[in-house]
């Protein structure tokens, strides 16, 4: 991905030097390549940091069996949040919230990576951040429902 997204920006950055803006569409190519290149770059490198985290709780969390329907995980959606806000929920560490949180206020704010002015191209970063976003939500919804279902089993027995 990172070396993907380094060749998007070379070409991007010879396509503007080569053609000056002279050719059909002018400025949009050349902006369009970088700007995607850079996206690439980004999220490259966040991945690759990711990987070298320490996420072992993670890793736990997504080894229980999700469980519950839809409308069930979205309803649990607050409590997971609030519980893990005040670190009474182990599975789910805390830089999570923030990471949500990131991607919430990028999706609404007016500023992006890449602008929304370009057709397709700038739309399409805050699709990508809304889908992880929901995705996510919803997966470490269902973690926390079985999670909890666990606790109440363990702790009827």
């Amino acid at each position: 991905m990172i070396v993907i997204g380094g060749l998007l920006l070379v070409a991007g950055v010879v396509v503007a030097i080569v053609s000056g803006g002279d050719m059909a569409g002018g400025w949009l190519l050349p902006v369009g390549l970088i700007a995607a290149g850079l996206g690439m770059l980004v999220a490259g490198m966040v991945a690759a940091a990711r990987r070298r985290l320490p996420l072992r709780a993670a890793v736990r969390a997504h080894r229980v069996a999700p469980v519950g329907s839809p409308l069930r995980r979205a309803r649990a959606v607050p409590s997971m949040i609030a519980s893990t806000a005040r670190g009474r929920n182990p599975v789910l560490p805390r830089y999570q919230l923030a990471l949500w949180l990131l991607a919430a206020v990028y999706v609404v704010s007016p500023i992006d990576f890449i602008p929304d002015f370009l057709p397709l191209l700038g739309i399409g970063d805050d699709i990508g951040v809304g889908t992880w976003l929901l995705t996510s939500l919803y997966a470490e919804a269902g973690n926390f429902l079985a999670a909890r279902e666990q606790r109440s089993g363990t702790d009827a027995e």
